[in-house]
């Protein structure tokens, strides 16, 4: 008997989990990183395992302070990332998807941000179209009436364990994914419910896409066994199988099947360095942080009679000492070692955070230099303009198997420069225009850029709008000063 090993995992998968699972944990947050314990915080003594380490490794844990650094510039990127509302276009068929892209009520926005943070977090994410098994060709009305539509699922980098690409005719094309996944089994009384594994995997057959569903083998001595328990070919709006797999990479430098390194990994190695120094700090200063009271010159019986009468250190106390004895307060000085290395990476993590928004050297033709500043060209933008891309094509796929046509446009700002326009210089472009010295298309790309227009509306729509208030352009008054502000 043939024993199909769909659990198999590529090796370049494999050694990227480690990096995905740091960045991960970190970005997660205190919380996380204490309850991994040794794994990010060892064990001062780790040779030593007695109760008495075990309780001091705990008080040392519990004083260290992870400051997530990681955690929130992934937070500031995003937000920057969505400063300006993307631009989303749709054929009315399928306007649903600015409310519920996946099936359960995230909207493709709401997934595009998801998406950006862990193309951001891990350099790769994924996304497919998925649709109910239909025989045949449905109507957008048959469509609407039962439900039957396309979604877009959001896959993890490390659910996706394996893929393939083989040359078909003159193109090389995805040919096989395999996604690590579960299913939900309820319990007899309705209540309880069990998470079981099962693995996903997208083929290109003999030229026509099909899924397979394997779940484990219900011999419950058998877990290395698994059964193909589903097998179909998605149609299209048409009813014609797919020559293609709709999957799609998402990554920070391309949308290519190569795997790239963390956009944040190196900030959040570093903060776990940082981490580490602040165990290390709070506890000294847990240890020696208080004074400790001293006397000398003191026999027995002078410590005997102190003991006895239980002196009290402070206020206006008075302490009896022999001759020649003395009292004081032994005070450790400051461990500026340990503060220093935790300065030091606290300025360079924020040169590492600084750095994802500064320009690179990315290559880029005429025509798009034309059009673009130089922020375009840094770590966020790139991978924004990546995460554009991959739902561009996403809702293509999606009005295929829909069976919709019409203009479809996805895209985030690339721009984060901060732009800032007073009355007079709008007064200037506005005369420009209104004399003919500036182009209608260039006027409005203006009035976008300083966010005064909606950016989904069309050069068209806007002027049609124009046209038919026929009210003009309010350049005076209260309210239009505070908008240029």
């Amino acid at each position: 008997m043939t024993v199909y090993d769909v659990t198999f995992q590529r090796k370049d998968h494999l050694h990227a989990l480690h990096d995905w699972d740091l960045v991960d944990d970190v970005c997660a947050g205190e919380r996380k990183i204490k309850d991994e314990e040794t794994k990010y915080l060892p064990k001062l003594n780790p040779l030593d395992l007695s109760d008495k380490n075990k309780k001091r490794y705990d008080g040392f844990l519990q004083r260290a302070v992870f400051y997530n650094v990681t955690g929130r510039t992934l937070e500031g990127l995003v937000g920057t990332a969505f400063s300006k509302d993307p631009v989303v276009n749709v054929p009315a068929a399928m306007d649903y998807v600015t409310e519920n892209i996946d099936g359960h009520g995230v909207s493709v926005v709401q997934q595009a941000q998801s998406t950006l943070a862990n193309v951001l977090k891990k350099s790769r994410h994924c996304l497919f179209v998925d649709y109910p098994k239909t025989d045949a060709d449905v109507s957008i009305a048959a469509q609407q009436q039962a439900g039957i539509r396309a979604t877009c699922v959001s896959v993890d980098a490390e659910n996706v364990i394996n893929w393939r690409t083989s040359q078909v005719g003159a193109l090389h094309l995805l040919t096989l994914i395999v996604i690590k996944e579960s299913y939900t089994v309820i319990s007899d009384d309705g209540f309880g419910q069990d998470e079981k594994p099962q693995y996903r995997a997208l083929k290109l057959v003999e030229g026509a896409y099909t899924v397979e569903i394997w779940r484990q083998s219900e011999d419950g001595n058998d877990k290395t066994t698994w059964l193909l328990y589903d097998t179909y070919a998605p149609k299209n709006g048409k009813g014609s199988t797919w020559a293609f797999i709709p999957f799609t990479f998402v990554g920070a430098q391309n949308n290519d099947v190569k795997i790239d390194k963390p956009v944040l990994l190196d900030l959040a190695t570093l903060n776990l360095a940082h981490y580490r120094n602040s165990a290390l700090y709070e506890d000294s200063c847990y240890f020696v942080g208080h004074p400790q009271a001293f006397m000398t010159n003191l026999d027995e019986e002078w410590r005997d009679h102190l003991e006895k009468k239980q002196i009290v250190v402070g206020g206006p106390s008075i302490i009896p000492l022999p001759e020649g004895g003395t009292f004081g307060f032994a005070q450790v000085g400051p461990n500026t070692m340990v503060k220093e290395a935790m300065d030091q990476k606290d300025d360079q993590m924020k040169a590492l955070g600084a750095r994802v928004l500064q320009p690179g050297q990315t290559v880029k033709t005429a025509t798009e230099a034309q059009n673009d500043n130089e922020t375009e060209h840094s770590v966020l933008s790139l991978a924004a303009s990546n995460v554009s891309d991959a739902y561009n094509q996403i809702l293509q796929w999606m009005g295929e198997f829909n069976n919709v046509t019409g203009t479809i446009e996805f895209e985030l700002g690339t721009d984060y420069s901060v732009h800032k326009l007073d009355a007079q210089m709008l007064t200037a472009l506005v005369a420009a225009w209104q004399a003919g010295r500036l182009p209608s298309s260039d006027f409005w790309d203006q009035m976008r850029e300083y966010g005064l227009v909606d950016p989904s509306k069309t050069n068209d729509q806007l002027d049609g709008e124009v046209e038919e208030d026929g009210t003009g352009l309010n350049l005076g008054g209260d309210d239009f000063e505070s908008k240029a502000a």
